[in-house]
């Protein structure tokens, strides 16, 4: 349970991208990767948010799972196997694909199914470590919200850090975060607020901030 409180203090939309990044993000795309890959899957498929484009997804999905695999070290394991699985998924899936975060039963023809399997072992690595089976679920969890937060724009002021940004208070305890700069503007309720959010693992508590 511990764990569990540690990632559920640290992770996105609980502070750490706000509490780490002192700046705006950088914007520069930097070569082509994972994150390139999702994010043209997910323009595909209409899942950015208007005004983002696939270049400014990737960059933006770079530096959050960098900065998140720093401080959620417990989950390092979980973002990088479901970012491997979720790139196959991309290269080979549609829209509408079932395969993801909860690691499905594949068969062994599928062509994701090594990913998925080692995605699956991440998961259970994950929880046996920390003395919490819920933990790996929880690691996928905030890695979506990861996603979330770089498919969404940053709509308000002009900023030059993430001090120049008003705190921004979510109906959703657990959406709400300090304020902070992303590409030159600050993040608003109405681009943090309505990101859509997968059920917490039960036993969750969110952390105030």
């Amino acid at each position: 349970m511990n764990t569990l409180k540690t990632v559920t203090r640290c992770a996105p939309f609980f502070g750490l991208v706000a509490g780490a990044l002192s700046g705006c993000w950088d914007e520069s795309a930097g070569p082509a990767g994972p994150e390139d890959t999702l994010c043209e899957k997910m323009a595909e498929c209409g899942e950015l948010s208007e005004g983002v484009t696939t270049d400014r997804c990737a960059a933006n999905a770079r530096l959050v799972h960098a900065q998140a695999g720093k401080e959620l070290e417990v989950c390092k394991p979980v973002f990088e196997q479901l970012q491997s699985l979720m790139v196959c998924a991309a290269q080979h899936e549609s829209c509408e694909s079932a395969v993801g975060m909860e690691a499905a039963a594949l068969p062994a023809e599928h062509p994701c199914f090594d990913e998925n399997e080692r995605y699956r072992q991440a998961l259970q690595e994950v929880g046996t470590k920390s003395k919490d089976p819920d933990a790996g679920i929880l690691c996928a969890f905030h890695y979506d919200r990861n996603m979330g937060l770089a498919t969404t724009p940053a709509s308000g002021q002009a900023c030059t850090t993430s001090a120049d940004c008003p705190d921004v208070e979510c109906p959703d305890p657990a959406l709400g975060r300090r304020g902070y700069c992303q590409f030159g503007k600050c993040k608003t309720a109405i681009d943090i607020c309505e990101v859509s959010a997968p059920a917490a693992p039960a036993g969750e508590g969110s952390a105030p901030m």
